[in-house]
């Protein structure tokens, strides 16, 4: 078996340039950063991160201030609801109410 060798790099952060954050939805989605949702059973994470999901993925902003030129693709990862009982059903209500309005 070949020894695989990893390099530890030491960055100084006196190099780092610092830069602004840009929203997506602030301040609470950083615009192209991974965001987590946590809380307790029945809090609604899951409904409110398909609200999100599928407004974005329709090009809707999700307050007054937010205006999206196109839809957007939207990654969602979930470590605890099953796909064909919980989420796929969820979105798809979703889908409905963002229609109805």
């Amino acid at each position: 078996m070949e020894e695989i060798k990893t390099e530890l790099q030491m960055i100084k952060m006196s190099e780092i340039q610092s830069k602004e954050v840009e929203w997506l939805w602030y301040p609470f989605i950083p615009y192209g950063k991974l965001t987590i949702v946590q809380g307790d059973p029945g809090d609604g994470k899951t409904t409110l991160i398909l609200n999100i999901a599928a407004k974005l993925s329709k090009g809707e902003g999700l307050d007054s201030e937010m205006k999206l030129p196109e839809p957007m693709n939207v990654i969602y990862q979930s470590a605890e609801d099953g796909l064909a009982d919980t989420v796929k059903p969820r979105l798809e209500l979703q889908e409905q109410i963002v229609k109805e309005y």
